[in-house]
C-alpha cells in the first residue's frame, strides 16, 4: 500500500512541478502582451505557485516513502521535489522581501513636496492608480520607509544633471521626457517577469553648496508593491552616489 501512495505521489508531483512553471510562463506573457488586465494573470500565477508548492510536498512524502520503504521511485520523487523547489525560488523571494510591507505603491523621497509628472499621465490608461498622493499614504510611507530621502551632491545642477541621466539609461528604463532646463526625467520601469509597469520622476534641484536629487516612484496596477517601489529608490540613490565618488 504505501508503495503505491509514494508511487502515485510521485508521479502526481512530477506533473504538478511541470505543469506549475507553464502556467507562469503563460500568464506572464499574457499579461505582457496586455491582452487581459493585471488581475487575471495574478490569479493564474497564484495557482500556479500553490501547486508548485503541492508539487514539492507530494515529491517529498514520496521521497521519503520510498527511501524508507526500499520503492524505486525515489528518483522521480527529487526531481518534482527539486523542480518544483526552483519554481517556488522567485515567487517566495518576493513575498518574503514584501513581508510586513504597507498597503502602498507610490513612494517619495520628499514627503513636504513630492515630485509631480508631468508626462507619464498622458501614457497612463483610467484604470491604472491614480498619482495623486495622500496624506494618509505619505505619513504610512513617514513611518515605515525611514531611510527613504533625497540625494545631495556636491556639484552643480547640469552636472547633477547629466550623473543622474547616466545612471537613469543604465538602469534600463523607458524614458518619455528629459527637460536638464527644468531639472526632471519621466520614465517607466518595467518588472522582469510579468512587466508590472512603475512610473519614475527624478527631479534635479539647486541646494546649498550643490544639488539636490529628488526621485518617486508609483506602480500602475495593484494595491501594494511589496516593497518594490522604494528597493528601486534605494537602487537608484546608491548608484548616483557611488557615480559622484
Amino acid at each position: 500500500m504505501g508503495s503505491k501512495i509514494s508511487v502515485h505521489l510521485a508521479v502526481w508531483g512530477l506533473r504538478l512541478a511541470v505543469f506549475a512553471p507553464i502556467i507562469m510562463l503563460v500568464s506572464g506573457g499574457v499579461y505582457r502582451a496586455r491582452f487581459v488586465d493585471f488581475q487575471i494573470p495574478l490569479i493564474a500565477f497564484t495557482i500556479a505557485v500553490v501547486l508548485a508548492i503541492l508539487a514539492a510536498l507530494f515529491g517529498l512524502i514520496a521521497a521519503l516513502g520510498s527511501l524508507l520503504g526500499g520503492h524505486g521511485t525515489h528518483l522521480r520523487a527529487l526531481f518534482a521535489l527539486v523542480l518544483a523547489i526552483i519554481v517556488l525560488i522567485a515567487p517566495v523571494g518576493t513575498i518574503v522581501q514584501g513581508v510586513g510591507a504597507p498597503l502602498i505603491h507610490d513612494i517619495t523621497t520628499d514627503l513636504e513636496d513630492p515630485p509631480i509628472f508631468v508626462e507619464v499621465p498622458r501614457r497612463r490608461s483610467p484604470s491604472d492608480n491614480s498619482l495623486d498622493i495622500s496624506q494618509e499614504v505619505l505619513e504610512t510611507q513617514k513611518n515605515y520607509y525611514t531611510d527613504i530621502g533625497p540625494k545631495r551632491l556636491a556639484m552643480t545642477k547640469a552636472d547633477a544633471f547629466a550623473l543622474v541621466s547616466d545612471v537613469v539609461k543604465e538602469s534600463g528604463w523607458q524614458v518619455h521626457s528629459e527637460k536638464a532646463n527644468l531639472g526632471y526625467i519621466e520614465a517607466t520601469a518595467s518588472t522582469r517577469f510579468f512587466g508590472f509597469r512603475d512610473d519614475v520622476i527624478i527631479r534635479i534641484t539647486e541646494d546649498t553648496g550643490g544639488a539636490r536629487v529628488d526621485m518617486r516612484s508609483a506602480s500602475r496596477v495593484g494595491l501594494s508593491d511589496l516593497g518594490v517601489n522604494a528597493g528601486r529608490i534605494r537602487a537608484f540613490m546608491a548608484m548616483v552616489a557611488q557615480k559622484a565618488n
